[in-house]
C-alpha cells in the first residue's frame, strides 16, 4: 500500500490525535461543552437557587469511546442504556492493564508517524492530548524526618548525647587546630566556634552560653574590620585560619590590659557564673527551679565535655574536670538557695520580730470579707505571735535562757541590745527530736504550728561587700582568731521544713537582732548563696567600652562653641552681647530697700 492511501484504521488513528495546537484546544473545549450540556438535564435546584449536578458513571461521556449522546430515559431496554461501540471503536478501545513505564516509547509505524506536528507545536499538542486522558502525578519532595527539623531536631544537649568518635582525618585536622604550641586564646576561639556550629541552640540556650563566656572575659559579636570570606580566599587558607576568621566569640585582650593580664581558671569561672551571674539574670524561684537550673548547667557541662573530647586544651584538663564538678554541685545547691530566700525568716523569727519591735512589727493585715477562705494575710497576728514564741522558747531553748527570760519578762525589762547586718556560713543543721515533733502534732496548744529545729552558723565576710577598715595589727589578729568565741557562733530556731532547704556550707546575709536574755533572731534575709559563692573582677567589666582616642567630631564642635563666642554666633546666626560688670542691669528692689539695708 502506497503512502498516499490510508486504511480505515489509519484514518481513525489520525483523526483521534490532534495535529496542531489549535486542534488540541478545540478538542478540549468541545469535551467540556458536551459534558456541561449532558449534565444539565440531571440538575436539581435547591432552595437557594443553586443547581446541583449528579454524575452517573453508567452514562458515557465525551471522553468515553463511541459516545453518541445521552440515552433515552423512556427506553426500558438495558442494552439500549449501554454505550454502543462500532467495530472500529472496539478495536481501538484501550485495553486494561498496567501503564507503560515513563521511559518506554511507543512503537512508531507509518500510521502514527505521518502528519504528526513537529517542534514546539508537537510538544504542546502532546501535553494537551495527555490532559484529555489523565494528568500524571508529580513526585512529592521527601521531607526531613521530625528528628531533623523544627523543635524536634536533635540539639546536642540531650541527656545521653555524646559526640561521635573522631575519624582519622578529623583527628589529624584537630591536631593542627589545637596544637599546644598555639596560644590558648586562639585555641579556645576556634573551639567555641566549632562547638556552636555542631549544636542547635535556641535563644535561651544561646543567651546562657554567651553570658558564661562573658564571665570568662570572652566577648561575643563579629570581629570588626576582618572582611568577608569568599571561595578564592578560603582556597588559600588552612582549616585553622578559616575557623579563626569565622569565629564570632573572641578574647578581648584590650579590655583587661593585654594577654599577659589573663589567668586561665575554668573552675573559678564556673563558680562565679552559677553562684552569682546566673541568679542575677534568670528567675530560678519557680516551682520547677530544679529543672530550670539543670537545663542551664547542662549547657556548660556539654561545652566542657566538648573540650575534653576534642582535646582542645590538655594543659588545663584538671581545671575542666573541676569545673564540671561545679556544674553537678550547682544542680544540688542552687535550687535550695533560691527556695530558702522565699521561706526565710520563718514563723518563729517573724513572731520575735512582731513582739520585740523588728521589721514585722504591726504589719498584720487581716483578710477582707470578700477574701475569706484565702491565705492572703500579711504579717502575723499578735496573739499567734505570742503563742508561737512561747512554745518555741519552751521546747528548744536551754533552762538557763528560759529562767532569764521569765525574770526579765516579769520585770518588763526585755530589751533589744544589738542590730546589725552580718554574713553567715551554715555549719550545722539540727532537726527537731521525735518527742518535740509529737508535742507539736498532738498538743492542743501547739495546734497549727510547725516544729522547730536549730540552724548553727559562723561569721562569713561576703566578698562583694567593702573590706573591713582594720589596721595591720587588727588584720593579723583577726586572721589568727578562730570562731570559738560566743559572739562568732550563731544559733537560730528555724522550722524543720525550712531546714530541709538548707545545707552545710550555705552562705547567707541577714539582719540579726539580739535580745537581752541571750536570744538571737533575724527577720530579714538579704541573700542566700551556694557554698562555692565567688566574685570575680570580670563582673565589674560588664558594659565596658573603650574610650575614644580623641573626641568625636560633634563633641569637639560642641566644646569649641562653648569656649569661643564667635563660633557660637556663627553657628546660631545671632549676635550675643555679654554686658560688662559696669553695665549690668540694676534691679528695682522696691521702696524702702536702702533703708532696710542700712538698718
Amino acid at each position: 500500500m502506497s503512502g498516499s492511501h490510508e486504511s480505515a484504521d489509519d484514518q481513525n488513528v489520525s483523526s483521534t490525535v490532534p495535529h496542531t495546537l489549535d486542534d488540541a484546544i478545540a478538542a478540549l473545549e468541545k469535551a467540556n461543552t458536551n459534558a456541561s450540556s449532558r449534565n444539565t438535564e440531571d440538575a436539581t435546584t435547591d432552595a437557594n437557587g443553586y443547581k446541583t449536578f449528579v454524575y452517573d458513571p453508567n452514562i458515557p461521556g465525551p471522553w468515553d469511546p463511541g459516545y453518541g449522546g445521552a440515552p433515552d430515559e423512556d427506553d426500558d431496554d438495558e442494552d439500549a442504556k449501554a454505550p454502543q461501540l462500532s467495530t472500529v471503536d472496539k478495536e481501538n478501545q484501550p485495553q486494561k492493564g498496567p501503564l507503560p513505564a515513563i521511559d518506554e516509547k511507543p512503537e512508531q509505524t507509518s500510521s502514527n508517524v505521518q502528519d504528526q506536528p513537529a517542534g514546539e507545536d508537537a510538544a504542546i499538542a502532546g501535553e494537551a492530548a495527555e490532559q484529555t486522558v489523565g494528568v500524571a502525578q508529580k513526585k512529592k519532595k521527601k521531607r526531613k524526618p521530625k528528628s531533623k527539623r523544627g523543635l524536634a531536631a536533635i540539639t546536642g544537649f540531650e541527656e545521653f548525647y555524646v559526640d561521635a568518635p573522631l575519624t582519622l582525618a578529623e583527628y589529624e585536622e584537630e591536631q593542627g587546630l589545637y596544637d599546644p604550641e598555639i596560644p590558648f586564646t586562639q585555641r579556645i576561639e576556634v573551639a567555641i566556634q566549632r562547638f556552636a556550629a555542631r549544636r542547635h541552640m535556641d535563644s535561651t540556650k544561646k543567651d546562657v552560653f554567651d553570658k558564661y563566656l562573658s564571665s570568662g572575659g570572652i566577648a561575643g559579636g563579629p570581629k570588626q574590620f576582618s572582611g568577608g570570606l569568599n571561595a578564592a580566599d578560603m582556597s588559600d587558607m588552612s582549616a585553622a585560619d578559616i575557623a579563626l576568621m569565622k569565629a564570632i566569640h573572641f578574647v578581648d585582650v584590650d579590655r583587661y590590659g593585654g594577654s599577659d593580664a589573663y589567668t586561665v581558671d575554668f573552675e573559678g569561672i564556673a563558680k562565679n557564673f552559677f553562684s552569682s551571674r546566673l541568679p542575677q539574670h534568670y528567675d530560678l524561684t519557680s516551682v520547677n527551679s530544679a529543672k530550670d537550673v539543670q537545663s542551664k548547667t547542662n549547657i556548660i557541662r556539654n561545652f566542657l565535655n566538648y573540650l575534653l573530647h576534642h582535646d582542645v586544651c590538655p594543659d588545663y584538663k584538671d581545671q575542666i574536670f573541676a569545673a564540671r564538678n561545679i556544674c553537678d554541685l550547682a544542680d544540688r545547691e542552687l535550687p535550695k538557695t533560691m527556695r530558702a530566700q522565699i521561706l526565710f525568716p520563718g514563723d518563729f523569727q517573724t513572731a520575735c520580730s512582731e513582739i520585740f519591735g523588728g521589721n514585722c512589727r504591726n504589719t498584720f493585715a487581716r483578710n477582707p470579707g470578700w477574701a475569706e477562705g484565702f491565705e492572703s494575710e500579711f504579717g502575723m497576728h499578735p496573739d499567734v505571735a505570742q503563742q508561737t514564741f512561747k512554745i518555741g522558747l519552751a521546747t528548744q531553748t536551754s533552762d538557763e535562757m528560759s529562767k532569764i527570760y521569765m525574770e526579765q519578762s516579769n520585770a518588763l525589762d526585755i530589751q533589744m541590745t544589738k542590730i546589725y547586718d552580718v554574713g553567715l556560713e551554715v555549719t550545722e543543721l539540727v532537726h527537731a527530736r521525735a518527742e518535740i515533733r509529737n508535742f507539736y502534732e498532738k498538743h492542743e496548744a501547739a495546734k497549727g504550728l510547725k516544729s522547730l529545729g536549730k540552724l548553727k552558723a559562723k561569721r562569713w565576710h561576703p566578698p562583694h561587700t567593702a573590706p573591713q577598715d582594720l589596721t595591720e595589727e587588727e588584720r593579723e589578729k583577726a586572721a589568727k582568731k578562730t570562731p570559738k568565741a560566743a559572739e562568732d557562733i550563731y544559733e537560730f530556731l528555724i522550722e524543720d521544713y525550712i531546714l530541709d532547704t538548707c545545707f552545710v556550707g550555705m552562705k547567707m546575709e541577714v539582719t540579726v537582732r539580739e535580745l537581752s536574755f541571750g536570744l538571737k533572731f533575724f527577720d530579714k534575709i538579704l541573700g542566700a548563696y551556694c557554698s562555692f559563692y565567688t566574685i570575680l573582677p570580670n563582673e565589674m567589666m560588664d558594659g565596658w567600652r573603650k574610650r575614644e582616642s580623641e573626641p568625636l567630631p560633634m563633641k569637639k564642635r560642641g566644646e569649641a562653641l562653648l569656649d569661643d563666642d564667635e563660633d557660637l554666633e556663627a553657628a546660631n546666626g545671632v549676635e550675643v552681647v555679654v554686658p560688662d560688670d559696669e553695665e549690668a542691669p540694676q534691679w528695682d528692689e522696691g521702696p524702702g530697700a536702702e533703708e532696710q539695708a542700712v538698718s
